[in-house]
């Protein structure tokens, strides 16, 4: 009886991927052609398992642009800050890029630079929630690598700022789909990334401002599935970046599917509707 009850509490502690259900190929599966994908790399992760259902040199290293600020914010999360304490921007936070449009000095909550930053893709909005932390940069950053080690990413995953601006935060589509994976199991920041437009108060409500969501995924008709979560980013160096979690409106199962390299803005989200109505239409999850 003993060595049962150790079985069974052995099983209930192993991680949920290693007994997650897998997806099951339909009866009349029809593969997607790599041709089909314009994005330089792509890949399509089953969001329980953790098994790759489509992939396109999705473990070449590319610069991540503004998909870096997940794994920022997720960091900054895992410091259980006052979302509601108020803060000032600074100088300092000014780093180049896209930018929440406010004055140095602008007096504002920690949950409006959280939102600023992965709705809008702020930089300037990511580099404050470093400083908000009350970690060092430094630290900052290692825990932000500390969690690409922790879901097995490769060592071409590296990060050395908290908002993407440099290219040399770097990954690969897999290893940003595992990222991904346990970034948006953290339901505020899966709440966050799929808000199509935000609004909050400065200066103790003198003045108001509004983001909106960068990607137009958030609120295209998607056949077949849902937007749980969607992150783009973009560098010359790259082109056009975009990283989303979907549930599928009939299966009722979560993907998470990455795009790297898009020519355009619209040509990654043309990919990864591509991908997703594929994956639904094609398996099935008992």
């Amino acid at each position: 009886m003993r060595s049962a009850s150790l079985i069974i509490i052995t099983f209930l502690l192993l991680p949920l991927t290693s007994w997650a259900v897998s997806p099951q190929k339909i009866k009349n599966f029809k593969s997607l052609k790599q041709s089909n994908i314009g994005s330089y790399s792509a890949v399509v992760l089953d969001a329980s398992s953790g098994e790759v259902l489509f992939g396109k040199r999705e473990e070449d290293k590319k610069p991540l642009a503004s998909i870096t600020k997940i794994a920022g914010a997720y960091v900054f999360l895992n410091e259980d800050p006052n979302l509601n304490k108020k803060t000032a921007m600074l100088n300092s936070d000014e780093v180049g890029g896209g930018r929440l449009k406010l004055p140095v000095g602008t007096s504002l909550k920690l949950k409006d630079l959280l939102y600023s930053s992965l709705v809008g893709s702020a930089n300037n909005s990511a580099t404050a929630l470093v400083r908000a932390s009350g970690l060092s940069k430094d630290k900052f950053i290692n825990r932000m690598d500390s969690l690409a080690t922790s879901v097995g990413a490769s060592d071409k995953t590296n990060f050395v700022d908290a908002c993407g601006i440099s290219p040399n935060n770097t990954s690969t589509a897999k290893d940003i789909a595992l990222i991904a994976q346990k970034v948006f199991s953290n339901s505020t920041l899966c709440k966050v990334s799929s808000t199509k437009k935000y609004s909050f108060y400065y200066n103790n409500g003198k003045g108001q401002k509004t983001v909106i969501h960068t990607s137009p995924i958030i609120t295209a008709k998607n056949s077949g599935f849902s937007v749980l979560a969607a992150k783009t980013g973009y560098l010359p160096e790259v082109g056009y970046n975009l990283l989303v979690k979907a549930k599928g409106k009939k299966e009722k199962n979560d993907i998470i599917a990455v795009v790297f390299g898009a020519k355009s803005r619209s040509a990654s989200t043309n990919d990864v509707q591509k991908m997703a109505k594929w994956v639904f239409r094609n398996y099935k999850w008992k």
